[in-house]
């Protein structure tokens, strides 16, 4: 390693903050994936991207970590049963980036307000080139 390399990829590194768990290892290869999603609305159909809810996939293990709402579902989720969902994004779903490198940090945070627990997952990765 040349001098100042340890620099240069703190200088490459990105963090990432995705609306659900997804507590991929340090040091492991990962790739999120964005896709932009059709939704229907009162004056017809617009294409909107989710900034925090990329299709998180652990390429050393296989294990994905993903949010529904970028996959089709059968509909509403009732209480105390499965909620069916696709194995992918729907057909006109258009991935509009996508990133793979090594993770360098990790946290899963649990968010506490009133009567709700949401959670957040920070990836800090170093991209590939």
């Amino acid at each position: 390693m040349h001098a100042g390399g340890g620099t240069d990829t703190l200088r490459r590194m990105q963090k990432f903050v995705v609306l659900f768990q997804a507590p991929v290892p340090v040091g492991h290869r990962v790739e999120l994936v964005w896709y932009e999603i059709v939704t229907a609305g009162m004056f017809g159909q617009s294409r909107k991207a989710r900034p925090h809810e990329p299709v998180v996939t652990d390429l050393d293990t296989g294990v994905v970590y993903v949010s529904d709402r970028v996959l089709e579902t059968a509909g509403a989720k009732l209480p105390h049963e499965p909620f069916e969902v696709s194995d992918r994004p729907p057909g006109y779903a258009e991935v509009a980036r996508r990133v793979r490198g090594i993770v360098r940090g990790c946290r899963v945070i649990t968010i506490r307000s009133f009567s709700d627990i949401d959670v957040q997952t920070e990836l800090t990765i170093v991209p590939e080139a």
